[in-house]
């Protein structure tokens, strides 16, 4: 029996990337809060997330007030999701 040609689906997502699609957020102090400490996570781990994060996102534009929600490898490579409030022009704090 003749083989058959596996079905192929395409994706609704867009193909091509632009500049307008990814942006970089630099901070030169990042502050944690000690709350941010409650789930386990360590300073260690949360800095390297902020450091190596795969994606970024704005969250709740209608606030005033800007959550960075980061996601990124901790230390041993497990995928974290951080939350963090921008403070000022160069300060980030994690929540």
């Amino acid at each position: 029996m003749p083989r058959r040609k596996p079905k192929v689906r395409k994706s609704t997502l867009r193909q091509s990337l632009n500049s307008a699609d990814s942006f970089v957020l630099r901070y030169t102090e990042l502050e944690i809060h000690e709350t941010a400490l409650k789930h386990g996570i360590s300073n260690l781990d949360i800095r390297h997330v902020c450091a190596n994060s795969s994606d970024i996102f704005e969250l709740d534009q209608e606030s005033d007030e800007i959550k960075i929600l980061i996601i990124g490898p901790d230390s041993a490579g497990n995928l974290l999701e951080v939350i963090g409030l921008e403070i000022s022009d160069q300060t980030l704090l994690i929540i």
